[in-house]
């Protein structure tokens, strides 16, 4: 099936049935011509294998994903639609001050001397609760290839883990919990500065930054706090259009499809972001998707536009985005996983907004195991009677006469 682009408009009502469109509407569709009619609910770009929080990198024309996984999940591409090829872990090991457990939400980004490098979040003992983590560094020569773990203690992770200390302790705030750091997001300034990105786990959630080295492999400051929610707020990405920043960041429950992508703009890049105002730019009610979060960005192609790649869930048995009651704290049957999907982004004076969806291949359900066929019974032999035998009768014994015995 052909992958194409179609605009989705934002609106609460089911629109047509999924279609093909014919690929000769993809180059209008990417460069602002007038698009064909909607898709609803948009298709991910591969239905096969989750790739959850994606981090996308378009390099040398082609596409390199990298997501959360055991190790961290990957995917390539020769062209933004796919195929998408399933690539080897993201990290070639795990590192030494870490425990076992899933990379989560890694993010990828080129070095100043043309390295790559990952950063990731992976669990640490000594934290109140088995799923925190510590987020390290990771590089690589050559994009796709395996990443190795640097250094032997964490970039980031709070000072009452049992690890060697870290760059960035997280210094403690009031009312925040110190449980661990999660969703690392690189973001370099338009005069070389390098910072990272993260949040803090538990409720109240929170948003720190913190300087790096220009290598982008130590921590050069102490972090700050550019906001906090009661609630959940995560995956956050600086983007800057128009003289402005803007925060980019995913709200609510990850595993239910109330999960949305959310962002903020301000015009300080440390101040101001608690005041700001919040603004949707993905969620279900628009889009049909299952919790639309995860979001990275990227920045257009020559000739193109800006990209957002997210994820969202999809149920097998369903044939598409999960039903909007799903949640995966209760799907002990694992139907459902999260695939990527990728939408251009448009910017307006008022922020960012949501363009076109790229159409992904349609939905092809996994086999269905081939019937074993019940066995055939053998019968049971029909066992030959036994004939009972004749008792051999008892001879009567003779009785021998008995002599007189003589007298006399």
């Amino acid at each position: 099936m052909t992958t194409t682009l179609t605009i989705l408009r934002r609106a609460g009502t089911v629109l047509a049935a999924l279609v093909a469109v014919p690929a000769a509407v993809l180059a209008p569709a990417l460069s602002g011509a007038a698009a064909p009619d909607p898709v609803f609910p948009p298709r991910p770009l591969f239905w096969d294998a989750p790739l959850a929080d994606p981090a996308v990198v378009n390099h040398s024309g082609g596409w390199f994903a990298s997501g959360t996984g055991w190790r961290g999940g990957t995917r390539s591409s020769a062209q933004e639609l796919g195929p998408w090829t399933t690539g080897a872990p993201l990290l070639d090991s795990r590192p030494a001050w870490a425990t076992n457990g899933d990379v989560w939400a890694p993010d990828v980004e080129r070095a100043v001397d043309g390295t790559w490098l990952a950063y990731y979040a992976v669990p640490v003992p000594g934290l109140p609760h088995a799923q925190s983590r510590c987020i390290g560094v990771a590089t690589s020569p050559a994009l796709g290839s395996p990443f190795t773990p640097v250094h032997t203690a964490p970039l980031i992770c709070p000072s009452r883990a049992t690890a060697p200390p870290a760059g960035d302790p997280v210094p403690k705030e009031r009312g925040i919990p110190s449980r661990g750091v999660i969703d690392p997001s690189s973001y370099v300034t338009a005069d070389g500065r390098r910072f990272l990105l993260y949040r803090t786990q538990g409720t109240p959630s929170s948003i720190r930054m913190v300087r790096l080295h220009p290598s982008g492999l130590g921590v050069a400051g102490r972090s700050v706090q550019l906001l906090r929610d009661k609630g959940i707020l995560e995956n956050p990405v600086m983007v800057d259009r128009d003289g402005r920043h803007h925060l980019l960041m995913s709200r609510g429950d990850y595993g239910r499809c109330g999960y949305s992508t959310v962002w903020r703009q301000a015009s300080s890049l440390k101040r101001r972001w608690q005041q700001a105002e919040e603004h949707v730019l993905v969620d279900r009610a628009t889009t049909g998707i299952c919790g639309p979060g995860g979001a990275d960005h990227v920045d257009a192609t020559p000739g193109g536009v800006d990209r957002v790649f997210l994820h969202g869930w999809v149920c097998h048995g369903a044939n598409g985005p999960c039903p909007s009651g799903y949640s995966l704290h209760t799907d002990t049957a694992g139907a459902g996983h999260r695939a990527m999907y990728v939408a251009r982004v448009l910017w307006t004076r008022k922020g960012p907004r949501l363009g076109a969806f790229a159409q992904g291949p349609a939905w092809t359900p996994p086999p269905s195991p081939a019937p074993t066929p019940a066995p055939t019974p053998t019968p049971t032999p029909t066992p030959t009677p036994t004939s009972t035998p004749t008792p051999t009768p008892t001879p009567t014994p003779t009785l021998t006469p008995t002599v007189p015995t003589p007298t006399g």
